[in-house]
This record gives structure tokens, C-alpha cells and sequence, in this order.
């Protein structure tokens, strides 16, 4: 699953889930909004800077994510 490939870039890099879960935003081009509660949530967030992911843990990545279940939310506000 996604969560385990995460995890797997993450210790074999030396970084946090959280971190590698950023960076592969970035990579992808986006500019994700990021919130932090604590001094130490806004440290590891920075730590997802200043690297970038191989292409392969990219692809692996990526991949890991097409198996993720995805439903529609039912809109409560939707009238037809």
C-alpha cells in the first residue's frame, strides 16, 4: 500500500513519512499548504526541502498510489 512505500522511501532516506509525502507534492508540481501546530511539526515540514525524489521513487510512489481505494463523497448541499 501507499502508506507502507512511504514509509520505505522515508527510512531509506533518513527523512519522515510526513516528509517524503511533501517533497512528492513538490515533485509533482504542486505547492502544498502545510500546517504545523508546533515548532516541531514546522521543522519537519522544512525538512521536505531542499532534496528531491529519484524518478524512481517517484514511479514507485505514483504507483502505490493508483491502488488507493478512491469513492465520491456524497454533496449533502447537492439538489439534483
Amino acid at each position: 500500500p501507499l502508506l507502507a512505500e512511504l514509509r520505505a522511501v522515508a527510512d531509506a532516506r533518513g527523512k519522515t513519512v510526513a516528509q517524503v509525502a511533501i517533497n512528492w507534492s513538490i515533485c509533482k508540481g504542486a505547492v502544498p499548504i502545510v500546517g504545523a501546530k508546533n515548532v516541531g511539526q514546522v521543522r519537519d515540514n522544512l525538512g521536505a526541502l531542499g532534496w528531491r525524489l529519484t524518478d524512481a521513487e517517484m514511479e514507485i510512489l505514483d504507483a502505490a498510489s493508483l491502488a488507493v481505494p478512491k469513492g465520491a463523497t456524497q454533496n449533502i448541499f447537492q439538489t439534483s
